[in-house]
């Protein structure tokens, strides 16, 4: 493995998460102990798409060895603190070494679709490369590499990446500026008496009601009629 990524030959994807997530990794390892290798379990407060991608990630900068096992590199990272000149020169390194690519770039005037090849080639596509080119970015300016403005103010994002707000967008008639637009949003809620359980029960609901249709319609006016009925049969008992 470690000839491997000598040779320039990555075995993984480009870090495809949010950088802190990827410091908050560090900061639990440093927190609860480094094993001799690394599985999913290390990180048993995250979801297993999280776990899989920190994993990944650890491989790719050579932190953790082909059979996950803790190297050199991830032992003296998590012996610095976070934050510190020492860490940020080890993270900086590793990002020279492990993006050979896009260090060949000048990235001091790199464009965004310059960066964008030298992270696809490592064999990331679509919304993965988008993410794994904010990774690089982030974890750049963290370290203190220089970046071009064009790189520092892009918002590399995909049609399926995962957005930081609510928001979507939609093309206005004229031109193609991007008009936000915000769906409305309503909370239904429904609270229903238990006398045998001696409780309540309470469904409740965060959508838009204008936009429900086919099988998402049926279900839940389904649960309405149902909680309806209920009810209705409750009152008709007690009188």
């Amino acid at each position: 493995m470690e000839q491997d990524m000598q040779n320039g030959k990555q075995e993984t994807v480009p870090v495809y998460l949010s950088f802190k997530t990827f410091q908050s990794a560090i900061q639990s390892l440093r927190t609860h102990g480094l094993p001799d290798s690394l599985d999913r379990t290390a990180f048993g407060s995250r979801s297993g798409a999280e776990q899989t991608q920190i994993l990944s990630a650890f491989r790719f900068l050579g932190l953790l060895s082909d059979a996950n096992r803790t190297q050199e590199s991830l032992k003296a990272l998590i012996r610095t603190v976070e934050g510190s000149t020492e860490e940020k020169s080890i993270l900086a390194a590793l990002l020279k070494q492990r993006y050979a690519n896009a260090f060949a770039l000048n990235l001091e005037a790199a464009t965004p679709a310059q960066l964008d090849k030298a992270i696809g080639d490592y064999g990331a596509t679509g919304a993965t490369r988008d993410r794994s080119v904010r990774f690089f970015i982030k974890a750049c300016e963290y370290c203190g590499v220089k970046l071009s403005a064009r790189l520092t103010a892009r918002k590399p994002r995909s049609p399926n990446a995962t957005n930081d707000s609510d928001t979507t967008h939609t093309k206005g008639k004229k031109g193609n500026t991007e008009i936000p637009v915000i769906p409305p949003v309503g909370q239904a809620i429904m609270t229903v008496e238990l006398p045998k359980a001696g409780g309540t029960l309470t469904i409740s609901g965060t959508f838009n009601p204008f936009v429900l249709a086919g099988e998402e319609r049926e279900l839940v006016f389904g649960i309405s009629d149902l909680v309806t009925a209920f009810q209705e049969k409750q009152q008709d008992d007690e009188e």
